[in-house]
């Protein structure tokens, strides 16, 4: 999967977001997503899924994002997201997979799940 990737295959453009807090500018503090980093990537979609939920089709999808290793990615945990810059579609990140060499990472991500 990642050892087969090459540069040419890294056409989407990732923002890695974070939750973070931020002065509200009247003495309190809000939550929001901001984007710790942004890179090229290869997205494959995996599998989906469709479930009836209260009459409602819900479709589900497992995505293997693979990116190019760099330092800000040891920070990464399931507790952030994936937005893709080009479509704004956000993927909840279940799992961080770099490689031995930290060459490539993989994030194991999921589209149309709630955070």
């Amino acid at each position: 999967m990642a050892a087969l990737t090459t540069a040419g295959d890294l056409r989407e453009v990732i923002d890695i977001q974070n939750y973070v807090e931020v002065d509200d500018g009247y003495g309190g503090v809000i939550q929001e997503w901001q984007t710790a980093f942004t890179a090229p990537a290869r997205i494959q979609i995996l599998r989906g899924t469709e479930t009836v939920m209260a009459a409602r089709l819900a479709g589900t999808q497992t995505i293997a994002i693979t990116m190019r290793w760099q330092p800000a990615m040891a920070d990464v945990t399931p507790a952030w997201r994936a937005k893709n810059g080009r479509t704004g579609t956000m993927y909840n990140i279940r799992s961080v997979e770099p490689d031995e060499r930290r060459a490539w990472v993989n994030l194991l991500v999921e589209s149309g799940v709630p955070a």
